[in-house]
């Protein structure tokens, strides 16, 4: 439920932004207003449903000084509404439609050790000719892959690991047997 809700404020906020030309400043503005929201202090204050919505709102409007008042009153809105705890998940979901706009796809690349600059960008390259997107390369480490590399692209795995073809290897074998 809270996710339908959080896609509901998400659209609602970038079909402004879509209308107006700002859908990056919207995006950057809006990740940057839910980090400050989201440190400590401020984030007890504005979770806070004993606070007075309206005295929120004043606080909210002290802590974002500088930002646009079109993110501000979003989340005034957000306020008065009482859907603070959900954000996160609103900044999510306006992220899903900035990439989408944006024709933009995350790849987590996944490999034993760092890997260096220059072989992110060769896969960027490569899976950018072959998606016809612009990729967003995330790089993670993990050592039980031995070697090679492993593709996450949304819910699809490209399993280019060692132990992945060690383990085929296993069971071609069994099979021969």
């Amino acid at each position: 439920m809270e996710q339908v809700v959080a896609k509901r404020y998400a659209s609602a906020l970038f079909e402004v932004a879509e209308k107006e030309s700002k859908v990056k400043e919207y995006y950057e503005e809006l990740k940057k207003a839910v980090e400050i929201l989201q440190m400590d202090a401020v984030w007890k204050i504005f979770v806070n449903k004993s606070i007075d919505k309206t005295k929120k709102m004043g606080f909210v409007e002290e802590v974002l000084e500088g930002f646009s008042k079109e993110i501000v009153n979003f989340i005034k809105v957000v306020i008065s509404k009482h859907r603070e705890n959900i954000i996160k998940d609103i900044v999510k979901e306006f992220e899903a439609l900035y990439k989408d706009y944006f024709n933009i796809m995350d790849v987590k690349v996944i490999s034993a050790y760092p890997l260096k600059e220059e072989v992110l960008n060769q896969v960027r390259e490569k899976l950018e000719k072959r998606y016809n997107k612009k990729v967003n390369p995330i790089p993670v480490v993990d050592k039980e892959i031995l070697g090679g590399l492993k593709l996450v692209i949304g819910n699809t795995v490209i399993d280019g690991s060692i132990k992945a073809r060690l383990e085929a290897l296993l069971k071609n074998m069994r099979q021969a047997v």
